[in-house]
């Protein structure tokens, strides 16, 4: 059999495709590091910030929670409950600041310290909206929650 034949082959193509990803080889980690990128050119930078993952118990804490009222609200109603937009944001910025463990920023060109304040202050700073929507993308990336435990 050659090479086509294999490939066209859905025993043959199952086989290679489940060879290519070992799930011993990956796991999911509690927390990821998002390298900046710079808000004009989009390149990488030195800077990034620690963020925890979905099964952290700080982002999880709060996503049940989140679940927890909903389902309440909605069980009580019948209806899925509107919110103001102003509170939405303020909910936002709560769930950033729980993500966020740590980071290596500077502001004025010396190192900024982390903490939960000096965090939300920088993603309540309307000059800082770029920074915050690195942030919040980046706990929608999957792939900086997982580590290569693959053998080289």
């Amino acid at each position: 059999m050659n090479t086509q034949d294999q490939i066209q082959d859905p025993s043959n193509l199952m086989s290679a495709l489940i060879a290519k990803l070992d799930l011993n080889d990956y796991e999911d980690i509690p927390t990821g590091t998002l390298v900046l990128t710079h808000p004009v050119t989009a390149e990488p930078t030195d800077s990034h910030i620690i963020l925890a993952s979905a099964e952290h118990e700080s982002r999880k804490r709060i996503d049940l929670a989140r679940t927890r009222k909903l389902r309440t609200q909605y069980s009580q109603t019948g209806k899925v409950p509107s919110s103001d937009p102003v509170d939405d944001i303020a909910d936002e910025t709560d769930y950033l600041v729980a993500a966020t463990l740590g980071w290596n920023l500077t502001k004025g060109g010396a190192p900024l310290p982390f903490s939960a304040a000096a965090a939300r202050e920088l993603y309540s700073d309307p000059k800082k909206q770029w920074l915050r929507a690195q942030a919040l993308a980046g706990l929608r990336k999957t792939e900086l929650f997982i580590k290569d435990s693959a053998k080289a």
